[in-house]
């Protein structure tokens, strides 16, 4: 297994950039406060910064809470057991990303 050392925004940003990404095939395992440990569909989060969202009408968590990103039902990104199959086997630089400046 792959060690790694990215973060949870650095996974949600090289999705939603990498052009060797489709969101649609990505699902979200995130500890819910009430539920535990639950799966969303990726592109059903809003990805900002939690304090700038209105929860009524945005979908967004904590990015502490994500545990694990699934691709086409396979775990790809583990917090607990550090795997990493997002950067580590697809060359760990992100070529065809059009990542905004922020």
């Amino acid at each position: 297994a792959v060690v790694s050392t990215q973060s949870t925004g650095d996974v949600v940003n090289r999705i939603q950039w990498d052009d060797k990404f489709n969101t649609a095939d990505f699902v979200v395992g995130y500890l819910d406060r009430f539920d535990g440990l639950v799966e969303e569909e990726f592109t059903l989060f809003d990805w900002s910064d939690v304090t700038t969202v209105d929860d009524w009408e945005n979908f967004c968590i904590p990015k502490h809470r994500v545990y694990y990103f699934k691709e086409r039902g396979e775990v790809v990104w583990d917090r607990r057991s550090r795997l990493d199959l997002i950067f580590e086997q697809r060359n760990e630089t992100c070529k065809n990303c059009n990542i905004p400046n922020t």
